[in-house]
């Protein structure tokens, strides 16, 4: 069987979020595929680490912890209520073993609901990622020269095909659009992705990204939730549909999340 290769990006500040997601991820995991699990490590402080393997450990994952080189991003912008390690996404296909081809990058302030299997089955060999438009009107095409017709994706979760990415140095062209062109960073990286990758990804399902600031007009079951935006369930007012979705899970890690 394919074995499930999920990535990661947390710093302190976050990391009791990202248990709550891997909570709600293997709950619904069914399969048995083997998964691999990879941890893109922003300085997480030892006591966070032990904390998170032992929210984790009834589901008998192995977390391997991965460092980014801190100059890679010494000069990017970073915006709203954004940090740095959210530009790490694009380091993936040089931080994970050769072999490994094909890898899910899942942001931590979201919740899944279906097995992430189905979504890891999807065919993206002709793609470098696969993704879920951003839904409504998005006004970032002609700032970044992309042609609607080819839309405008969000980035917080991410199938992405590394062997295209490393046979087509992507990562060294995303870095090098963000450096040639910092003043069109509203979205950080999201932005250089879509600029860069925009004939060259796959649409999702929208239901693997439902952005809960965005999607409430779209009338279908969420596979994932993503808790856009800096309104999230742990510091301010929320929907109470998905405020209850998110503590379900935060109840399960016994993470105390104030």
């Amino acid at each position: 069987m394919e074995r499930i290769h999920i990535v990661v990006a947390t710093n302190d500040k976050y990391v009791k979020h990202l248990a709550v997601m891997l909570t709600s991820l293997f709950e619904h995991k069914s399969t048995n595929r083997p998964l691999s699990l990879y941890v893109i490590d922003g300085k997480i402080s030892n006591e966070n680490k032990q904390k998170l393997h032992n929210a984790l450990k009834s589901y008998q994952v192995e977390l391997s912890f991965l460092t980014v080189e801190d100059s890679l991003f010494q000069d990017v912008v970073v915006r709203y209520h954004l940090s740095k390690e959210t530009y790490y996404r694009i380091a993936i296909p040089a931080l994970l073993p050769k072999d490994v081809r094909k890898a899910l990058y899942l942001d931590c302030d979201l919740i899944v609901k279906e097995d992430i299997t189905n979504l890891w089955d999807v065919n993206i060999d002709k793609y470098h990622l696969g993704a879920v438009p951003i839904p409504g009107k998005v006004l970032r095409f002609e700032e970044l020269a992309i042609p609607e017709k080819f839309g405008y994706f969000n980035a917080g979760v991410l199938l992405l095909n590394l062997k295209k990415w490393r046979d087509n140095q992507t990562s060294e062209k995303v870095l090098h659009y963000m450096r040639k062109n910092p003043e069109k960073l509203k979205f950080m990286d999201q932005d250089a992705l879509n600029a860069v990758l925009h004939e060259k990804w796959l649409k999702l399902d929208p239901k693997w990204n439902y952005q809960v600031h965005r999607s409430h007009h779209q009338r279908f079951a969420p596979a994932i939730i993503h808790y856009t935006t800096d309104k999230k369930p742990w510091n301010s007012w929320h929907n109470p549909k998905f405020k209850d979705e998110y503590l379900k899970y935060a109840k399960k890690t016994n993470w105390k999340l104030d």
